[in-house]
Order: structure tokens, then sequence, then C-alpha cells
């Protein structure tokens, strides 16, 4: 499916800047989407007190800052954040970063600014 297709989609949603989603599966105890973020952009630094996520990468390269460290992913790799961890998305490439990202529970109701997680 093309990316304009999918973006004419009813589970296609914005985001930040210039960033595309699309639920896959979209139910309270646990939510599969797909991003889009481009080279250059990033989430708003954040925290769930409740929900697990899992980052899959499929195309280009993740950064996640964490407390005290930062993780790139490429893809074909994974990245779990436990619950009460502050952490902020990234695409510092050059190319579309491509991902999966599994919430359990489903994240509504529990994202809650946090400060810029410290980098190393």
């Amino acid at each position: 499916m093309t990316d304009a297709r999918r973006a004419s989609g009813k589970n296609h949603y914005l985001w930040g800047d210039h960033c595309d989603g699309w639920r896959l599966i979209d139910g309270p105890d646990l939510s599969l989407r797909e991003e889009r973020i481009p080279p250059g952009c990033a989430e708003t630094p954040h925290v769930h007190h409740v929900a697990r996520q899992i980052f899959y990468v499929l195309a280009g390269e993740l950064t996640i800052q964490l407390p005290g460290r930062t993780v790139v992913a490429a893809a074909g790799e994974a990245v779990e954040i436990a619950p009460g961890q502050p952490h902020l998305v990234r695409n510092v490439g050059n190319q579309d970063l491509r991902l999966l990202l599994v919430s359990s529970p489903d994240t509504a109701g529990d994202r809650h600014a946090a400060e810029p997680p410290g980098l190393p």
C-alpha cells in the first residue's frame, strides 16, 4: 500500500511535526501502531506510568533518549520501554524512520509530560 493511500485511511492520524501514524490494533489492553517520523523530527519527552511499550524498527534508525543513556536501534531491532521510564524518541538520521509501536495497555490517559531525559 502506498503512503498516500494509507494516509487517506480512517485509521491514519497526524502527530508532532510532520509525523504520521496508523492504528492497526486499537484496544484498551493492547495497541499496535505503525508510525513514520521524518528526519530531524522528535516527539516531546514523556512518561507512561502504566503502559509498557515496544518500538520495532521497520526502516531507518531509531534514537531513544533515556535517563543517563541513549539507545539506537536499526531496522529489525526492538527497544522496550518499561512503565515509569521517561523517554524521548527522535529520528536523527537522513531517511524516514518507520516503526511498529506496541503498547500494553493502551496509552490513552497514560501519557504525561516529563523533563527531557539527561544525556549520558
